[in-house]
């Protein structure tokens, strides 16, 4: 199939439209969230499309390189079905998932069935697919372009995101940026995403220097995500992460980049009073639709059907919203008892700090790990606070499961916040 790029030139692309009925949901939303509602009047507030899974790099963190499937695609009925029934109330749409969205010839056209709805526009993507176009009308639109970035060196950039090269990401940034500056779009518009390992903590100033070079404004650094014995994982070498995060941080500011930590490098450098506040907004305001329909709360759950609580084949959102899936997943967060279907929210409450919730929520702004603020962005505790696994597999076959039938110890900040939380106290739970 041919592109349809150039189709959007001619395309009126405005910025975001905080319209009445957003803001009421909005408001709505916010408040059945505070009150521990569990079936919802509101709408989410996200909604995440997974366009494709289909990628055309195959990095090793991630996946095999494979043939391009086309049965992984999403079928044009269901983004349809998901924009005139979510689009107009939602805030954000992001159009990405576990794929690649711009490897699709026909992406333009969801960029512009997206941006009738005068949406906030997201877009995650590996930079590795030049499209000038879509670039132009996204930032017309003020759109927000995370580019994936986990190295400046060119051969360790090879190595980490294998099929992709560093001087396709500068095209590709450049080119953004270009056009975010003709359209006067704000300067995060254009931002970095980098995944740190212990394959490439001595380069992330570099990154950062990279950012620079290039106008690119924020820099957001995740701990790459693998089973504790990984040789990569950030565990194994704390001074030196410690150290690295300092010395990306001190780079950034005399750069004028801001560096964000979107989660914590790890439990032990983690800052408590930080992690993500329980009960994680997540369950009420955000909802991602995968490319073969089904339908999910988490962005970070994007990529397999384990986590989706119904189908748009054979349901309505309506009925996956408020079913009992989802009303579980809700009362579990309120309780602090998560089960282990949905085991990964358990690394959240113990890593994870404010990535763009306060878009949605400008009170969670206080909850942002920046470098701007001049402070350490890791805070050593004691050897005893060590990584905490969500799985007992993602331990090792010696893992034992602690006391009260979780992973997340439960004097941890964060869980025990949840514990506390009124008015509807989970049941035999001590305040």
């Amino acid at each position: 199939m041919a592109r349809t790029d150039d189709s959007l030139l001619d395309v009126t692309a405005q910025p975001f439209e905080l319209t009445e009925r957003r803001i009421d949901n909005q408001q709505l939303n916010l408040r059945e969230h505070a009150a521990g509602e569990t079936r919802l009047i509101s709408r989410p507030l996200a909604v995440f499309i997974e366009l494709t899974q289909n990628c055309n790099l195959h990095c090793p963190m991630c996946r095999s390189a494979g043939e391009y499937d086309s049965s992984r695609d999403l079928a044009w009925e269901l983004f349809d079905r998901a924009a005139a029934e979510l689009f107009p109330t939602a805030h954000i749409v992001d159009l990405r998932g576990w794929g690649e969205s711009t490897v699709l010839a026909d992406f333009a056209r969801a960029v512009a069935r997206a941006a009738e709805h005068r949406v906030q526009l997201r877009l995650v993507t590996n930079g590795q697919i030049n499209r000038p176009a879509i670039w132009d009308f996204m930032m017309r639109a003020h759109a927000i372009v995370a580019v994936s970035c986990d190295a400046a060196d060119p051969q360790l950039f090879a190595s980490l995101r294998a099929g992709g090269t560093i001087e396709r990401l500068r095209a590709t940034v450049a080119a953004l940026v270009d056009a975010r500056d003709r359209y006067g779009a704000p300067r995060d518009a254009v931002h970095f995403n980098t995944v740190a390992s212990l394959e490439n903590l001595h380069d992330l100033p570099g990154i950062v220097e990279l950012a620079s070079d290039l106008g690119v404004g924020r820099v957001v650094v995740h701990p790459i995500v693998t089973h504790l014995s990984d040789p990569v994982h950030l565990r194994h070498d704390l001074r030196r992460t410690e150290t690295a995060y300092e010395d990306m941080a001190r780079r950034a500011r005399d750069l004028g980049v801001i560096v964000q930590v979107g989660s914590a490098p790890d439990t032990a450098l983690a800052i408590p009073e930080l992690v993500r506040r329980p009960a994680c907004m997540h369950p009420w305001s955000y909802a991602y639709v995968s490319y073969d329909g089904g339908v999910g709360f988490c962005d970070h759950m994007i990529g397999t059907e384990r986590y989706t609580l119904g189908s748009l084949r054979d349901s309505s959102f309506e009925q996956i919203w408020n079913g009992p899936d989802w009303v579980a997943v809700r009362e579990q967060h309120l309780s602090g008892r998560i089960s282990d279907r949905f085991a990964p929210c358990r690394y959240s409450y113990a890593h994870r700090y404010i990535d763009f919730e306060h878009l949605l929520d400008p009170d969670r702004a206080a909850g942002l790990l920046t470098s701007a603020a001049g402070t350490p962005l890791t805070r050593r505790s004691g050897p005893e606070n060590v990584s905490v696994p969500w799985t007992p597999e993602m331990a090792g076959i010696d893992s034992r499961r602690p006391p009260g039938g979780t992973l997340v110890p439960l004097d941890y900040p964060a869980v025990r916040d949840v514990l506390r939380r009124e008015p509807r106290p989970a049941p035999g739970q001590q305040a």
